[in-house]
């Protein structure tokens, strides 16, 4: 508790100094002027993953209402009417907090013989280069938090050369994790110190983003995945994830639940999920969402139109308690990764049906480790595998199946998005109402802050495309 106090002291410092200066915009791509080169890793790892947490919840409340998760509950014209968003505050999040972070972290564990904090800033900075490329495409990496002496307009590196990065990244966070040293204990409030959970997530999200290139070469990808990851998590017990507490308040809490408790309407469940989940007469539906008052059937918020919700988040609801956790990645997801993997290896593809025994027993564990992990009971998990339409058998599993089960299952993680967009969106209807400067076309990606067109002008042109271009992973 007593660095939970120290390190929200010094977020809050941090965020004082923020909202006071007039050069915050001008600061985003360099170097963060209030981060002290005292601080100690204890107090820079939590400080890390606090701004991960950021990070990958900035990026879901947007990515989830693209792929019809969550959806505006204020009338038509909404995020989910597939409308730009710039998340700015990601922008600024990510190359004003997490990389000097990071790179501190590194500089101090690499002086003080810790190579576990170097393992996981690496981490940390694979997971969040992730979202960034995800988000954008192309983004300053090489030329990021150089300093202000040094480079004022940064260079934009391809999101080819991002990828191949975060798999380099990631390996050596695994050579670094596997060393003898200094090692994190309380002050990790994911793993509480323990290395070999980190180097499973390394493995899983090496996994995960080899997954996205499937477009660059099926076979290939699959091969990588699935290498990948038999070394990543093996139970719930692995889940990567940061949690919250009375002090410091899950996000889905104090900014969806607790809003909208108030009167004051953000976002709730989208009909495509619900949808989906009542069509299966899915158990985890009265956890993950609540009925408004004297409403009995569960109706999510029709995408584009803001309209037809009977649900909503609540303070009592799964993923949006006081200390409800962020989730970044899951023994669930890792299931999906395998079937789908071993799906592809076995021949498969979007049209195909039919695969392997083991590809089969993977698909059936996704919904089966979501739900432990929600607390549904055993009994109810049993009757939800034996439905016709989830007991498919072997011979008759898909791939739309497959990935049918993993959105259900990756709730506010807005990963999926990258998996809607390589599959050209195979699971979701477009909206009504839809976005009119789409012209009829699904949105690939969001569009650079405003400040950074305005500060970095140039370099922002030269990478600038519209909405509807897909991106290099995705084509």
């Amino acid at each position: 508790m007593k660095n939970i106090k120290k390190i929200s002291k010094y977020i809050l410092m941090v965020w004082a100094f923020l909202t006071m200066s007039s050069c915050k915009d001008f600061l985003e791509i360099n170097v963060d002027p209030t981060l002290k080169s005292d601080i100690t890793l204890q107090e820079l790892l939590p400080t890390l993953q606090f701004y991960t947490g950021e990070t990958s919840y900035s990026f879901a409340y947007i990515a989830c209402q693209y792929i019809q998760q969550i959806g505006s509950n204020t009338g038509g014209g909404g995020t989910d009417a597939q409308a730009e968003s710039e998340n700015g505050g990601g922008w600024t999040n990510f190359y004003l907090n997490v990389i000097p972070h990071v790179n501190l972290m590194i500089t101090k564990g690499q002086e003080q013989n810790a190579p576990g904090y170097v393992g996981i800033a690496k981490v940390l900075l694979a997971y969040n280069m992730a979202i960034a490329t995800n988000t954008w495409e192309n983004i300053p990496i090489s030329q990021a938090d150089k300093g202000l002496e040094k480079n004022f307009a940064p260079a934009y590196d391809t999101q080819e050369t991002v990828y191949a990065n975060i798999q380099k990244t990631l390996d050596e966070a695994i050579v670094e994790l596997a060393k003898s040293g200094t090692k994190p204990s309380t002050d990790d409030l994911i793993y509480g110190g323990d290395l070999t959970k980190w180097t499973k997530a390394a493995y899983t999200l090496k996994a995960r983003y080899a997954l996205h290139l499937t477009k660059k070469g099926a076979t290939k990808a699959a091969t990588d995945a699935l290498a990948a990851i038999q070394r990543g998590f093996a139970s719930n017990d692995d889940d990567f994830q940061l949690g919250y507490n009375s002090r410091n308040l899950s996000p889905w809490y104090s900014r969806v639940a607790l809003a909208n408790n108030t009167g004051n309407l953000t976002i709730t469940h989208s009909n495509t999920l619900i949808g989906a989940m009542n069509a299966n007469k899915d158990p985890r539906l009265p956890i993950i969402a609540t009925l408004r008052r004297n409403q009995t059937v569960y109706t999510g918020v029709t995408p584009g139109r803001g309209s037809g919700a009977t649900v909503d988040f609540s303070t009592t609801s799964w993923h949006s308690r006081i200390t409800s956790p962020i989730v970044f990645a899951t023994f669930s997801e890792a299931k999906a990764i395998e079937a789908e993997a071993r799906f592809i290896l076995n021949g498969g593809n979007l049209t195909s049906t039919g695969s392997n025994q083991a590809a089969y027993d993977a698909y059936l564990a996704i919904a089966q480790s979501n739900m432990t992990k929600l607390g549904v009971v055993a009994s109810e998990i049993t009757k939800y595998q034996t439905q016709a339409n989830v007991a498919v058998t072997p011979a008759k599993l898909t791939l739309p199946i497959i990935l049918s089960e993993k959105y259900k299952s990756m709730f506010l993680i807005g990963d999926f998005w990258n998996d809607v967009r390589r599959y050209d969106n195979v699971l979701i209807p477009l909206p009504e109402q839809l976005n009119i400067e789409l012209k009829g076309l699904w949105i690939q990606r969001m569009r650079y802050p405003v400040s950074e067109q305005t500060r970095n002008a140039d370099v922002t042109k030269q990478n600038f495309k519209g909405p509807t271009e897909i991106m290099w992973a995705f084509k």
